[in-house]
């Protein structure tokens, strides 16, 4: 397995790992209306553009097998009220033939890393509640459930519990 920073040419692999990572992982949490509309091709162009010019406000890396991406991690500015000096783990999707291979746990570890020389003090991440695989994954890793809790229905239309998790570096 390789793991490397996700380049612009990578984007229609990220979009096919993400929607079929979705659609696998998510079918107990979101309705099938929503799993089925995902589009890989969607903002193809806007991640193209963000992938040519990362930063630590949002960093993408890729795991390679035999030169075929299998999944992907994101890293960048938390995207709701943190701490100074935090940065959130956004996603991590791997395709659904290649779970259970600690491919998403090798991911997590290299964003945990980058966090750490990138001078940030903790990693946070928000986890649907009930995904057991991930928060079991998370823990293991180091991640202290806060005790947060957030609802939103805006991106599938019906609410979905997420819950905090945090590591200090």
């Amino acid at each position: 397995m390789n793991f490397r920073e996700a380049e612009p040419k990578d984007a229609e692999a990220i979009g096919r790992i993400r929607v079929a990572a979705w659609r696998a992982a998510y079918q107990p949490f979101m309705p099938k209306e929503f799993l089925k509309s995902l589009n890989a091709a969607s903002k193809l162009s806007e991640l193209r553009a963000r992938l040519a010019n990362q930063n630590s406000d949002f960093t993408l890396s890729v795991a390679e097998e035999q030169g075929k991406v299998v999944a992907f991690s994101i890293v960048g500015k938390p995207r709701h009220d943190a701490a100074p000096k935090t940065i959130e783990l956004w996603a991590v999707n791997v395709l659904p033939e290649h779970w259970r291979m600690g491919i998403g746990t090798s991911l997590v570890e290299r964003a945990i890393a980058f966090s750490s020389r990138s001078g940030f003090n903790s990693i946070e991440l928000w986890c649907i509640k009930g995904n057991t695989p991930a928060q079991e994954t998370y823990k293991k890793l180091g991640f202290i459930e806060s005790g947060r809790e957030r609802s939103s229905s805006r991106l599938t239309g019906i609410t979905l519990h997420e819950l905090h998790y945090a590591k200090a570096l």
